[in-house]
């Protein structure tokens, strides 16, 4: 069995045919995943798609590159819906931001503080994106983690990556690992080993589908189906079983635990 943290089923090319990719993941082991809103519409979606299927719950937020249209009140509206199980994604992402573009690194640092104070409120886990080639978004995370994450939640950090003293001391903090399907790629080296310093209790798998496609996979669209094959990079990288990832996931998302004993019927 397998829980998928991060997908979404709420964005195309899966969202016009969700239904059936939910049926596949299905047919491949997943017993449950959280759809991640990545902007209000999308988090609506998020929400509907929940609705429909029990064992998929949803995450609201609006992810760094579309900061720009946050709507705060909105977020914090839909989050008030039992599916909606974190607030995310959000975070930083200055991986295309030329340094001169220091309005749009402010705007953004202000999004990820304002969400990450409202999972906090509402004790909710929060779900982040960080990405930058020059490291800076890593270090600005953690010190906005630092000064404003007051909940006993815990929170993951999306699709590991970064500098190692980051993610440590993010995991001080109370920090979950998504590991996703570029843990597998030829040049993932330092992926790959950053997930062996991390204790295997915090380890979960996620596909953040459409995205990040596995190896085998390269060059087409990431499906649900597919986390299968991270789990054995995973559980091959740290000797991990898949059961325990999933005891990992119910510290963090308790709501899937119906859901191992009794399976969804597809």
């Amino acid at each position: 069995m397998i829980i998928d943290t991060h997908c979404h089923y709420n964005l195309e090319p899966l969202y016009e045919n969700w239904q059936k990719h939910w049926k596949k993941a299905q047919e491949n082991g997943i017993i449950g995943s959280v759809v991640v809103g990545t902007g209000v519409e999308t988090s609506k979606k998020a929400i509907a798609i929940s609705e429909a299927q029990p064992a998929l719950f949803a995450a609201v937020g609006v992810h760094p590159s579309e900061i720009s249209e946050l709507n705060l009140g909105a977020i914090k509206e839909l989050a008030k819906s039992d599916q909606v199980i974190a607030i995310g994604e959000i975070g930083l992402d200055y991986f295309r931001l030329k340094k001169s573009d220091r309005e749009t690194r402010l705007r953004q640092r202000e999004g990820f503080r304002a969400q990450l104070e409202l999972a906090a409120k509402l004790n909710l886990p929060a779900i982040i994106h960080v990405r930058d080639q020059s490291k800076g978004a890593y270090w600005d995370v953690l010190d906005i983690l630092k000064s404003t994450w007051k909940s006993d939640s815990p929170f993951i950090l999306h699709c590991i990556s970064g500098p190692l003293e980051y993610v440590t001391e993010a995991i001080k903090l109370g920090a979950y690992i998504g590991v996703a399907g570029n843990a597998g790629y030829p040049n993932s080296g330092a992926i790959r080993e950053l997930i062996t310093q991390v204790p295997k209790e915090r380890l979960l798998l996620e596909t953040d589908a459409p995205f990040l496609p596995p190896q085998a996979h390269r060059g087409k669209s990431c499906e649900p189906r597919m986390i299968k094959e991270t789990a054995w990079h995973l559980t091959h990288a740290v000797e991990i079983s898949t059961e325990e990832i999933i005891t990992n996931t119910n510290q963090i998302f308790p709501q899937f635990q119906p859901f191992q004993a009794n399976p969804v019927t597809i």
